[in-house]
């Protein structure tokens, strides 16, 4: 047996996980006004509240002067990556625990027990950001200590065990959630589902609002960091092992550096590294945490355009206006959002530097997450096409609303030339009805009623 973790030792792990945040910003608004004085007055107030260190993306300001060093950066992402995020270590880490009663160990279960057998998770830092488009991401970052021997693949089902509790910190997350959502202005702000807040019945079902703080999936990411060359090396070829991969005989190290070797993989991935190569240890969670938000993002959107799809077709013989143009209306906001949402991922990686870029084309690869953009597209286009004809319905509607006035206002004009005619025929001293005055009523009645049904069977 190979030990891969002696007993009493410890080897830094990172957990990663998105969720929703129950809050969507108006980026357009924020792109016209700009997103620095937002962001800037957001921080100002997040860091005279709450404890923990707030901060946004940097702008990454060169001393040059120049906007962007081709070598390590490419440029800056048209949105921010996201609007705001809270790191918690030291003091207050253990304040938060604390208020919430969580423990910064974890252990694992078996049969709903605490299970000390193999070993346990102990959390030094918690990141958690928030995105405009309605999500979350927290990372985990801290040690695993074994308290027995452990081979690769009892480490690797230690740590999988123990990402499975990480819910636990739910309320933690929903409630910083819901701190921000008070903080930010009301006019920046397309969805708010915090306190019921959120008011249309249709956007109340969607996903957006729902489970709020719940991780979908945690991603586990194997750290090894190796004392030398030589350790490296041999590490480097065994941590494939901690890797799932649908093709695991393909499976690349993507890393373009030496002393560094980067798999990325489904629901693990795994980094090794030596000093040399610590800081760019952390582009692999760097770029897993925005793979996972953009992926959640997607499916909930995929999910929710089949509902729609299907609320829509079901209705699609409906005479009710109100709720035709209402469902034009929400079309045309998802339609909105959808393609912010796919200019926003696509222009994610221009901002990347080489090393970030080829972790993160790996990443999609491996997930096939242009499968999901590929669904996202298919239905969208079949919305698209019950939208054209919801406004074929509406505008039939708005032609026969339209024709029943006609034909009213035609009725009153006629009415008033029947008057003037048998004001005409009377002669003002006509007694009696005369032959002449007869005629002409019957004339003008006949005219009267051939209008109304030509008028009626134009409106059908």
């Amino acid at each position: 047996m190979t030990v891969f973790l002696a007993r009493g030792q410890t080897r830094r792990m990172v957990f990663n996980g998105p969720m929703r945040s129950g809050l969507v910003l108006d980026s357009r608004a924020l792109l016209t006004q700009g997103y620095g004085p937002f962001q800037q007055k957001l921080l100002s107030t997040l860091r005279g509240i709450f404890s923990g260190e707030w901060f946004a993306p940097d702008a990454g300001a060169r001393d040059s002067g120049m906007k962007i060093d081709i070598d390590t950066r490419r440029g800056l992402t048209l949105i921010p990556e996201y609007f705001v995020a809270r790191r918690l270590k030291g003091e207050a880490l253990a304040g938060v625990l604390a208020e919430y009663t969580l423990d910064a160990e974890t252990w694992p279960r078996k049969e709903g027990r605490i299970d000390k057998e193999d070993g346990c998770f102990t959390l030094s830092m918690l990141e958690i950001h928030m995105y405009d488009l309605g999500y979350g991401s927290a990372i985990f970052e801290g040690e695993v200590t074994a308290t027995r021997d452990l081979t690769l693949a009892e480490y690797r089902s230690l740590c999988e065990r123990i990402s499975s509790l990480l819910n636990g910190y739910r309320g933690l997350f929903s409630g910083m959630f819901e701190k921000v959502a008070k903080a930010v202005p009301a006019n920046l702000l397309l969805f708010n589902f915090h306190d019921g807040q959120q008011k249309e019945e249709f956007w109340r079902r969607v996903s957006f609002g729902h489970d709020i703080g719940t991780l979908f999936w945690v991603h586990r990411v194997f750290t090894v960091a190796c004392a030398n060359e030589n350790e490296f090396g041999a590490q480097s070829a065994a941590c494939r092992a901690l890797v799932y991969s649908e093709q695991a005989e393909k499976l690349e190290d993507v890393s373009i550096a030496p002393g560094l070797s980067v798999y990325p993989g489904n629901g693990n991935s795994a980094v090794v590294y030596t000093p040399a190569q610590t800081a760019g240890a952390d582009v692999l969670t760097a770029m897993i945490r925005v793979q996972n938000v953009f992926y959640v993002t997607a499916e909930d959107i995929d999910r929710d355009l089949f509902y729609l799809a299907n609320e829509l077709d079901r209705r699609k013989h409906t005479q009710d206006m109100r709720l035709l143009e209402r469902q034009s209306r929400i079309i045309v906001e998802y339609q909105s959002k959808i393609s912010l949402f796919n200019a926003v991922y696509d222009d994610f990686d221009n901002h990347l530097d080489p090393q970030s870029l080829r972790v993160w084309h790996a990443l999609e690869s491996a997930w096939a997450t242009r499968d999901r953009f590929r669904n996202l597209t298919t239905k969208l286009d079949m919305i698209d096409k019950i939208y054209h004809r919801i406004m074929e319905s509406l505008s039939h509607l708005y032609d026969k609303r339209l024709g029943t006035f006609v034909l009213a206002f035609t009725l009153i004009s006629t009415l008033s030339v029947i008057v003037d005619t048998v004001d005409f025929t009377q002669g003002g001293d006509l007694q009696a009805p005369s032959v002449l005055r007869l005629s002409v009523l019957f004339a003008m009645a006949a005219v009267v009623l051939f209008l109304a049904i030509r008028l009626m069977k134009s409106r059908e």
